[in-house]
């Protein structure tokens, strides 16, 4: 940000009176417009690749040509919950409140489940039962075979978190700042731990070692003892909320966040080494695979590292990628906002396939804009100074398909006296 992005008046404006502050909850998971984006992780089971879009569908694509064998169509999006397999069938959810269990083979409906609200999260598969969370504050258990219900427990929040079970052990977040574990044959709790914001994470956290590791919208990353919930560790790895948990290779987390960074971390918290790409709008979760780090962001880019961090090489799309990819045999397969299904060399770097699902890309709320930036002036600078509102832009200068793909970020930027003990916010932006 260069100097004139800000018109501090008659005063000047040091980098420590500016901070970031979070002043309402993250909903732009549920605020996608109508088109054909992907975001999903793609699920491979033996030759063929099944991925859910915006555009209500649910494709089965041959996997070495990208050729379509089924699709099965729900009647709301289906994003970002990615399909899960287990014994023929694929399990996923929808913005149509549906639960769904289809024939891999044949796209039929097996069967489906209704909640009361959006189901966004990929769902979680033990033993006999599938667990997922829904926008109505349960987190629900049904059988896997049959699509009944064992039981559902209710927290005091959407449920944007996708859960993880480990020892008769089920562990989410929740909107309501809460991170729990809880019975899995039971639904009944076994302890929470409290951060300071909604809970909302794409990947399911993690757990190792004797502990599970989650991230909060309050900034932080949590590492906690698994048996009894007790906090070991937090580590604040960025100003814009986390929504997405670690992933652990031979004994290494990498954390990735939305300001487009990635860590590798020690299970301690100690940093190794970050990434960072060159603009914001980040990383969901990594896959890291035969000793390489495969990562899309929101710059459009699907990045590949090695192990330490250095760049190897990127490939470019036309809209953000915000999901993990697949690898087959030597391609790695991943979604698009563009609307498209990518299959690439990773020997080559070459495409060797695209597959486009139907409509244009949807619109989407700004990434930032559950956040404002106020300035924090000193009493002697600033007496008569009042609020302002800045339009801060962190999109590269000539961006690609910038009708479509703006990171123009709005934030209301709040003039505050250094003597006061709350800020005052004073915005005009509406919640959605």
């Amino acid at each position: 940000m260069e100097e004139e992005d800000i018109d501090s008046g008659e005063f000047d404006v040091e980098m420590e009176d500016i901070e970031v502050v979070h002043v309402k909850p993250f909903e732009r998971t549920w605020k996608a417009g109508p088109g054909g984006s992907i975001m999903t992780r793609p699920l491979i089971i033996g030759d063929v690749v099944y991925f859910g879009s915006y555009d209500h569908n649910m494709y089965a694509l041959n996997a070495a040509a990208g050729k379509l064998v089924w699709k099965f169509q729900a009647r709301g999006p289906i994003g970002p919950s990615a399909p899960v397999f287990d014994n023929g069938k694929i399990y996923f959810g929808s913005f149509d409140y549906n639960v769904y269990a289809l024939d891999c083979k044949t796209g039929k409906v097996v069967w489906k489940y209704k909640t009361e609200g959006e189901v966004v999260r990929t769902v979680c598969i033990y033993k006999d039962s599938v667990y997922v969370g829904s926008k109505d504050g349960f987190l629900y258990s049904l059988d896997k075979d049959k699509g009944t219900l064992n039981w559902k427990f209710r927290t005091q929040g959407y449920i944007g978190y996708t859960a993880t079970a480990d020892k008769g052990r089920i562990f989410f977040g929740s909107y309501d700042h809460n991170f729990y574990c809880i019975d899995a044959n039971k639904g009944t709790l076994l302890w929470k731990v409290r951060t300071q914001a909604e809970m909302n994470s794409a990947n399911p956290p993690l757990v190792y070692d004797g502990k599970v590791y989650f991230a909060s919208f309050d900034n932080n990353l949590y590492a906690a003892d698994v048996e009894r919930g007790k906090v070991i560790w937090k580590l604040r790895t960025c100003d814009y909320g986390n929504t997405a948990c670690p992933v652990e290779s031979d004994g290494v987390l990498y954390h990735s966040t939305r300001d487009g960074t990635i860590r590798a971390l020690t299970p301690g918290g100690k940093m190794l080494w970050k990434f960072k790409a060159p603009t914001m709008e980040g990383i969901l979760g990594p896959l890291v695979e035969r000793d390489t780090i495969f990562m899309g962001s929101g710059d459009h880019n699907m990045y590949v590292l090695n192990k330490n961090g250095k760049l190897l090489w990127k490939f470019q799309t036309q809209g953000h990628v915000w999901w993990q990819p697949a690898l087959w045999k030597d391609s790695l397969i991943f979604s698009s906002w563009d609307c498209n299904l990518y299959s690439v060399d990773i020997n080559t770097r070459k495409l060797l396939w695209k597959f486009r699902a139907n409509g244009s890309p949807c619109d989407v709320p700004p990434p930032f804009e559950s956040f404002e930036v106020q300035l924090v002036i000193p009493e002697e600078k600033a007496e008569e100074q009042k609020a302002k509102s800045y339009d801060l832009d962190f999109s590269e200068e000539g961006g690609q398909d910038a009708s479509l793909y703006k990171s123009r970020i709005t934030y209301q930027v709040s003039t505050q006296y250094a003597s006061k003990g709350k800020y005052q916010v004073d915005s005009n932006e509406e919640g959605f």
